[in-house]
């Protein structure tokens, strides 16, 4: 439990650190590129160190890729440039609505059942988002479908990894994989688009560093340390401290304001959520 919840805690908090280094100057291109730039090493290291073959058999790069595209690239993109426009808070309890995607996209795609409790969460939820949205502030408006698009991209990723058989591979060969993708996307359309921006100071690299090791490792650790002794479905439970607890970092270290609404609306997400991830 205490592994869950500390996974959870790291998720909440690295958005809080993306957020930050915007005032030195990075972007969302940036930011992307060099958090999974950072683990492609660590990562590299690591196979290297447990001896696990860096080969791909036939077909299995290319169903990599398509996948990293939504869930890698798309989903980290979109949520970091989010930020700009909403809080961080904001924007993760948005993106949290990926399991209620998720169940949609298996509906409509692939013709899974869709009974009463499913609808019942899919209305709960969307009165939540809807407790979210200003239209009076269009740029605030531009953030949130962001967000929920990345839910969306997120949940493509997530069915993608099932029915595409990724979920066969070892699982830091897909990670390295899936980083390496977005590090070579990102970097290769940064550059063209004039829009990576190298030239900043070390704090900057620092705090992107930090997000890279506790996102992208360490929170996915002790997941995977938790999952494997309480199960996914106990584990999954616990892991709804995480777009709580981005409210709240949000709130004492980047002066967020939250206001009754978005508490009553992330209240109603995360209920909607619960109801699918208990059955």
């Amino acid at each position: 439990i205490l592994l869950v919840i500390a996974s959870a805690l790291l998720y909440g908090f690295a958005p809080v650190l993306c957020s930050m280094t915007y005032q030195y100057g990075n972007n969302p291109v940036t930011l992307t590129f060099f958090r999974s730039f950072f683990v492609v090493l660590i990562l590299c290291g690591l196979m290297i160190k447990n001896q696990i073959e860096f080969r791909c058999e036939k077909g299995e790069l290319f169903r990599i890729v398509i996948v990293a595209l939504f869930g890698s690239v798309l989903t980290t993109f979109l949520l970091n440039s989010s930020y700009l426009y909403i809080g961080v808070g904001t924007a993760t309890t948005l993106h949290f609505l990926y399991p209620l995607f998720v169940t949609l996209i298996c509906h409509f795609v692939y013709h899974d059942s869709l009974n009463v409790k499913h609808m019942i969460a899919l209305g709960i939820a969307l009165c939540g988002v809807l407790l979210f949205l200003d239209f009076k502030d269009l740029s605030k408006m531009k953030g949130i479908m962001m967000a929920l698009i990345s839910g969306v991209t997120f949940a493509i990723y997530l069915v993608g990894i099932d029915k595409l058989k990724l979920s066969r591979m070892n699982s830091l060969k897909l990670s390295f994989y899936f980083a390496l993708t977005v590090s070579v996307i990102m970097g290769t359309s940064g550059l063209a688009a004039n829009q990576l921006v190298l030239n900043q100071p070390f704090i900057s690299y620092a705090l992107m560093f930090a997000v890279a090791i506790m996102a992208q490792w360490l929170a996915v650790v002790c997941l995977q340390k938790g999952i494997d002794v309480l199960g996914s479905s106990l584990a999954s439970l616990f892991s709804m401290f995480e777009p709580v607890s981005c409210l709240v970092f949000g709130a004492i270290f980047l002066n967020e304001t939250v206001v009754i609404a978005q508490v009553i609306g992330s209240g109603l997400i995360l209920s909607g959520v619960l109801l699918l991830v208990k059955e």
